[in-house]
């Protein structure tokens, strides 16, 4: 793909637009819109209707991937832990803090949902909002790589932005989706959508769940850093990147994958409790926590405000793991709370 002038030149396009912005889009977010005018404008073959969005979407996800090339190995009991996690209420926003443009999630043993899902590209896309009775907002878009019988083929899926929490989100898109793509006429899928529905909807939350996995302010990365982004750099005349000659491999969390197994093993070990029951280690799902703070509510509650802190996933039951006779290296690493919201309001 590389070698075609055209599609580089397309792959530049995206870099450009995501380091200079494109009117009415949020800083970093790349239109699809865009990046279509540009395979119209440097010639790339358009081929069938089907073809030519197929191909926008795979440079559209490449293009921003490969300003850093992180790909994000993960462990596949945390993998399964995180895939399972509800994401409920939480906001929408949270997906501002990806750690690159758009992150590959590599999976051993494929999204448990989808087995043969085994890995995606997650990244923010901006929808001018063209369709009827729905305006101008962002999506989040997987890259999906699906193996087959003649190996891996790309497939995107898609989640609407344009609401308040993940939830509403979730419901949202499967409500345009199948409506949109199998319409109410032909009888064979009107039965066929609620299953659809349930299928595409479990997809959707463990990607989103194990894409919010990575916006934890320290997410277990084996002690790498992502790269930051390739920078614009102008070359005679001509605004170009230079991206990284190689992926970076970040194995995600391995140190607690690590610790949940070693402590699986000496459950039998472990001294039961008074009441003889004891919980395995594992983890608790990350969490949104309202609390009410400011200078002198404790005395006049009217002084209150609200701060929303996002309590990311926490270890319980460390103490076992000691037990086992495993030391502090085998534990996972404390992961800090980030900041809260000064307003609340997300």
């Amino acid at each position: 793909m590389h070698q075609d002038p055209a599609k580089r030149a397309v792959l530049n396009e995206v870099a450009r637009f995501y380091h200079e912005g494109f009117p009415g889009a949020p800083k970093g977010v790349v239109p699809l819109a865009a990046l279509y005018a540009a395979m119209e404008r440097e010639g790339v073959p358009p081929g069938f209707a089907a073809d030519f969005v197929t191909l926008g979407a795979l440079l559209h996800a490449l293009g921003l991937w490969r300003l850093t090339k992180g790909a994000y190995l993960m462990d596949p009991d945390i993998a399964r832990e995180v895939a399972k996690t509800p994401v409920g209420r939480l906001p929408v926003d949270l997906l501002f803090r990806l750690p690159e443009p758009a992150p590959l999630v590599l999976l051993p043993e494929g999204l448990p949902a989808y087995p043969e899902l085994e890995g995606f590209h997650a990244h923010l896309e901006w929808d001018p909002g063209r369709r009827p009775g729905i305006a101008p907002h962002l999506e989040l878009r997987f890259l999906a790589w699906i193996r087959g019988e003649r190996g891996y083929y790309p497939a995107t899926l898609v989640l609407d932005l344009d609401a308040q929490d993940f939830k509403e989100a979730v419901e949202k898109t499967l409500a345009r989706s199948v409506q949109s793509a199998f319409g109410f006429t032909v009888e064979v899928l009107k039965e066929a959508r609620p299953r659809l529905v349930k299928v595409y909807g479990a997809i959707l939350a463990q990607a989103l769940s194990l894409t919010l996995y990575l916006c934890q302010e320290a997410p277990d990365l084996g002690g790498l850093s992502p790269r930051p982004p390739a920078p614009l750099v102008r070359v005679k005349g001509e605004k170009k990147v230079f991206p990284p000659d190689k992926p970076l491999v970040l194995p995600t969390g391995w140190r607690w994958g690590k610790a949940i197994r070693l402590a699986r093993e000496q459950k039998k070990a472990l001294p039961s409790s008074p009441t003889g029951r004891r919980v395995i280690p594992h983890i608790r799902r990350a969490h949104w926590h309202l609390y009410w703070t400011g200078a002198g509510s404790r005395k006049d509650p009217a002084k209150a405000r609200p701060v929303l802190k996002w309590i990311p996933a926490i270890f319980v039951n460390r103490d076992l793991l000691l037990e086992a006779g495993l030391t502090e290296d085998d534990l996972p690493a404390v992961v800090r709370r980030v900041d809260p919201h000064e307003d609340g309001d997300l």
